[in-house]
């Protein structure tokens, strides 16, 4: 249901559902969030970045920030070293980087101080840098016919309180849906470990019925024909024994399978 709330812009009123405002026509009447620190601003006061992905078929990412916010991440150093011009020998002080311009002779050189950046940000998408960044979780992806365990890193700027509470609630999440995903599949194995016993007993009610039939039964039933005159005849006789004989050892089978 919409509602009406105002204008970041201009302070107008403006429905909740409104693709722009009617009055200075922002697309963005309730302003935009921040990637770094996750703080609403108005859109007039916003850094919008947006990437395209082209060839890839993947839609336009857009994100915004502060100018403040975007100068931290886009700019981190890990401190401040010195070095000496090999030429004119005047001592520099920089900033992280592989080379820089001598200030007194104009000498550019190698610092041979490697970028300690090797990852983006989980969540504004910047470079990392090792003394300012944050494992936050551990996702598993597919790689090949197999999966592996990526660490994901962020800046510690990025990963306000905000962010971290939600992180809680979706590790909970997923730690109650691989619970119940390993109840599943346990339900699952003993039903199946269920009906392959069934089939196992009713195949040895089956066999062990006929065997102990045909010999006990069968047998049985002729000698008592033969002896005790039994029956109208031999055959009739030992049908009677092998059919009374294979369906009680059948019973007998599966009764004792339950037991087990």
């Amino acid at each position: 249901m919409a509602t009406l709330g105002k204008c970041m812009e201009c302070s107008g009123l403006v429905s909740s559902q409104a693709a722009e405002c009617p009055r200075c026509s922002t697309r963005y009447p309730f302003g935009v969030r921040c990637t770094v620190c996750c703080q609403t601003l108005k859109r007039s006061e916003a850094l919008k970045i947006a990437k395209d992905y082209g060839e890839i078929g993947l839609p336009t990412s857009v994100k915004f920030f502060h100018y403040s916010c975007h100068q931290q991440v886009s700019q981190l150093r890990i401190g401040r070293s010195r070095t000496s011009c090999p030429v004119c020998l005047q001592s520099i002080e920089f900033d992280t980087s592989s080379s820089v311009n001598c200030p007194n002779c104009g000498q550019k050189f190698s610092t041979h101080f490697k970028n300690p950046s090797f990852a983006s940000c989980y969540y504004c998408g910047f470079l990392l840098n090792k003394n300012l960044e944050l494992a936050i979780k551990e996702v598993n992806r597919q790689f090949l016919d197999g999966y592996v365990t990526e660490t994901l890193y962020a800046h510690k700027v990025c990963y306000t309180q905000d962010r971290q509470d939600k992180e809680k609630i979706q590790q909970k999440k997923e730690e109650f849906e691989l619970t119940m995903a390993n109840r599943q599949n346990y339900h699952n194995r003993r039903q199946k470990q269920r009906s392959d016993k069934i089939r196992e007993t009713l195949a040895m009610s089956l066999i062990l019925g006929l065997g102990v039939g045909i010999i006990v039964g069968g047998l049985g039933g002729g000698i008592s024909y033969f002896v005790f005159g039994f029956g109208y005849s031999w055959k009739n006789a030992a049908l009677l024994g092998f059919s009374g004989i294979s369906i009680l050892t059948g019973i007998a089978v599966g009764i004792f399978s339950l037991f087990e």
